[in-house]
């Protein structure tokens, strides 16, 4: 196994624990304890970098086909790029044809699946967040998006691998929420070291139109004071 996977094997494990951990944090702060919120002084007050999903209503007719249009277009440019070699010397149309109806387990090694797939995986995951979607609805788009590109894409060259049906939309989904989970927190911070951690980790917060923002606290209406806040996008 070359370094590169061994620190992204290092790093998926502390990506799937800080997730889990984090996950139940935010979940028992979804309601938050008002008498905790009172007993905080100013300086504890700090805008938080948040993901700001879109209700129904707020997508426009058509947009989740142009965003799957949009990451569908990315994919075939990746693959043409990183896969030119092997199309020169695999691809036919026939297989084009032919191989999405034989379907079969591949022969890649384990580490291999886990280190391609589950960061392919979580970069559709976290393109359709980018664009609003709640964790459920990104998680069913990265189940198509995957099976296109297994379908329609891959096909050039090989037969659509079992392995890779699930691999990529279920642990890149889960890579992608911890992935998310720790850009968010180290963009919280606000300086510019962490800030570029937090852009490493999803690099889709870089876009102006993805739906993350800098969120200000709740205070309750007992608590008297100023609370002053600013960023730079």
């Amino acid at each position: 196994m070359s370094t590169i996977r061994k620190v992204f094997s290092i790093l998926l494990c502390a990506t799937v624990l800080f997730s889990a951990v984090n996950t139940h944090a935010q979940d028992s702060a979804a309601t938050p304890d008002v008498s905790n919120l009172i007993e905080k002084k100013p300086s504890d007050l700090y805008e938080q970098y948040r993901h700001l999903p879109k209700s129904a209503s707020e997508f426009e007719p058509g947009d989740k086909w142009k965003y799957f249009g949009i990451m569908y277009g990315l994919q075939w440019g990746v693959y043409l790029v990183t896969q030119w070699e092997t199309i020169e010397e695999h691809a036919s149309f026939d297989n084009w044809i032919h191989n999405p109806w034989t379907p079969d387990y591949d022969k890649d090694t384990y580490d291999y699946n886990i280190f391609k797939h589950a960061y392919s995986g979580q970069l559709y995951y976290q393109f359709y967040r980018s664009r609003g979607y709640d964790e459920v609805t990104a998680f069913y788009w990265t189940v198509a998006s995957s099976m296109a590109f297994e379908f329609t894409i891959e096909t050039m060259t090989e037969v659509p691998s079992f392995q890779d049906m699930y691999l990529t939309p279920v642990l890149g989904a889960v890579v992608g929420v911890g992935f998310e989970k720790l850009s968010l927190y180290y963009h919280s911070k606000k300086t510019l070291p962490y800030r570029l951690l937090g852009y490493v980790f999803n690099p889709f917060t870089l876009l102006p139109s993805s739906q993350y923002g800098y969120v200000a606290p709740i205070v309750s209406e007992n608590y008297k004071g100023v609370n002053v806040s600013w960023s730079f996008e």
